[in-house]
Formats: structure tokens, sequence, C-alpha cells
């Protein structure tokens, strides 16, 4: 049904090469995706013969780090074993503290067949993670993460003119790494202001065609990790990942982290809940301006982070991106229709006013 705009995503997003080995996957949480994984292979194999796939079941929470067997398919049973037996793929799945570099090691030294490309679809997100940290840092993998993919969208925010996406997304990444701090308003109570000084602005392109490129698809953002316990304000919440709010939340930052939620909302139970099982999670991670003119989907974050006009703030992980936060959890929320400036020593920029972007 899709294989035209599987097709395109291969050849335009990826630059997926003749031979090249490709690995698809995605969770069982919603059957359309578990459908949509039989077109992704059969399209895989018009371009090469080594096409791995898998389907896992849903880890419920955006950021947890995928499964053991999905390990296995990218780096085989030699690497995985090797990492079982020093006692480090748990401590690796459960986000605790471990060696880095001896995992990094490991890896490169026992890996066999890793994958070229890998286009992620999970509906629960795995870009924050290690697992594709490791792949686009340290083995050159071009990775597209599509978490909350619908397929829809490749009609939509899939079907644009991503050259345009690249630049503006390039511009105002130099924007913010230039930066120091940011200022986000909105008119229905949005007030919050948090230091990017010292990181790195990053565009999210949808071109992902030089080793170690990633991001999403649909993408079309710029995204920066604040500095984690710098962040003070309001951020009003209209929006879960995947559904409006019957009524808004408000989180209030202290110290870059949420002290405390205004609001009754199912939500809000869901959100106390994670904080109490990780304390980590309520920390500033990220701040995104959208860049995608065909995206609009306001009740998929996915989608909804990259429309033109809009910001979004996460909280949770970013130790993957620039920050320091190691956490299993990440999630977005945007903001609709801000006031935004950036600024450093010297000067200030309006970015948006009421969610018109001026002139870069």
């Amino acid at each position: 049904m899709f294989g035209d705009q599987i097709r395109n995503l291969y050849k335009i997003n990826l630059n997926l090469k003749t031979g090249e080995s490709l690995l698809v996957f995605t969770d069982d949480e919603k059957d359309y995706l578990v459908d949509l994984i039989d077109e992704f292979v059969e399209v895989g194999k018009e371009f090469t013969d080594d096409v791995r796939s898998l389907v896992y079941g849903s880890l419920k929470v955006h950021g947890t780090e995928p499964p053991e067997d999905l390990w296995r398919i990218t780096f085989g049973d030699e690497a995985i074993d090797t990492l079982k037996e020093a006692g480090l793929i748990e401590r690796i799945l459960s986000k605790e503290s471990y060696p880095v570099e001896e995992v990094i090691s490991i890896l490169k030294e026992k890996a066999v067949g890793v994958p070229k490309v890998v286009v992620a679809f999970p509906y629960f997100s795995t870009t924050h993670t290690f697992y594709r940290k490791v792949l686009t840092d340290h083995f050159g993998v071009r990775y597209a993460s599509m978490p909350l993919f619908d397929p829809s969208m490749f009609l939509t925010s899939m079907d644009v003119d991503w050259d345009y996406v690249a630049r503006l997304s390039r511009d105002i990444a130099e924007i913010l790494t230039e930066g120091e701090w940011v200022h986000v308003r909105s008119e229905y109570g949005t007030d919050i202001e948090f230091s990017i000084k010292g990181r790195k602005g990053i565009p999210d392109t949808g071109l992902f065609h030089n080793p170690g490129d990633f991001g999403n698809l649909p993408a079309g953002e710029a995204f920066i990790a604040p500095v984690e316990n710098e962040a003070y304000g309001r951020l009003v919440i209209l929006y879960a990942p995947d559904r409006p709010l019957e009524r808004p939340l408000t989180f209030k930052f202290i110290g870059g982290g949420v002290e405390d939620i205004e609001g009754f909302e199912e939500y809000r139970n869901f959100i106390e809940d994670i904080f109490k099982r990780m304390p980590e999670a309520r920390f500033i991670a990220e701040f995104g301006v959208g860049t995608n003119p065909k995206a609009s989907r306001p009740d998929n974050l996915l989608e909804a982070e990259k429309i033109l006009g809009t910001v979004h703030v996460a909280i949770g992980d970013n130790h993957t991106f620039g920050g320091t936060n190691r956490v299993g959890f990440h999630t977005d929320y945007v903001v609709f229709e801000p006031t935004v400036l950036v600024g450093g020593r010297g000067w200030e920029k309006e970015l948006l006013t009421r969610g018109k972007l001026q002139k870069i």
C-alpha cells in the first residue's frame, strides 16, 4: 500500500545503496506497525539481500533501551554473550552506571555484520538510547527513528521539500549553538527560561546520507540539550504524546527540574509515577524548534514537534545528544504559537513571535 513512499524514504532520506545491509524493527504496541514492517522488508529487498527485521514486545516508555534480542540481531551473538559474561548487558538495559568505553571496546572487537542503515519505528522511541548512540557514533550507521509513526504521515509531513527543511534546521541549529539562554512564552501561560550555554544545536534534517547521521522521520527541527540545572518557570502542557489532555497541566521548574505539577488530569498520575520511579526524569532535557511546513498534527508528538512555528521542551534523558542526564525516560511537550527569545553575551534575537518565525 505504501511501497512508493517507503521506496522514496530509502532513496531520498536514507540514500540506501545497492547491497547495503538494512535493519528494520518495531514493537507490538500497535497492530498497524507490525503490519507495516512487512512492507519495509519487501521494498528493502529491492535494494539488498541483507534485510533483517524484528518485532519486540512494547516497552511502554519512550527512551527505554531496546531489548536484548535487538542487540543480538544488530551486533551478533558473540558480542552480546561477551557483554553478558562481563555483567554489562543488564546494566545497559536498565540504564545503570557502566563502563562505557569497555562496552564500546567489546562491541567493536566482537560485533559481526552490523547494519549500515537502520529504520526504527517502534511506537516508543529509541532515539535517546545508548543503543542508537553506539550505532551512529561508533559504527557510522545511518539511523531513522520514527516513534509514534502513523502511515498517514507518508502523505503529509513526509511529502515535503527536504532541502528546505534541511537548510532551515541547520540555520536555527547554528543560532542555538551561539546562544547562551532561551526564554519561551505563550499566551496560555508558558513562561520558562533556561540556559543553553556551552551546548551544541543539532539539525534534524531528514537527510541521513553520511556515516553516523540520525534523526526522526518525519523530520524537521533544530534541537539542543539545555543545561540540566538551570531552568526556571512554567511549562503549560496541552497534549500528552499521543492525545489532547482533558485539562491543561503546568510543570513548575526550579533549578532545572519539575518541582510541582498543577492541574488535574490522568496524565499527571503517569508522570508523577515516572518521577517516583526515576527521579532524574524530572529534569529539563531538550529544547527544539519545528521546521517542517507540512507537519500539522498536534495530537501526535512525532509530527507535532516538527510543526513550523512551534517549539518543544523535553524532560528526562539527554546524554546521547550533548547533555549529562542518563535515565530511562524522555518525552517532549509542544508549545503552540510561542514567542521565543534566544540570546548570548551582548545580543538577543526574537526567533518566533506568537508562532511566526522571524527572519533568520
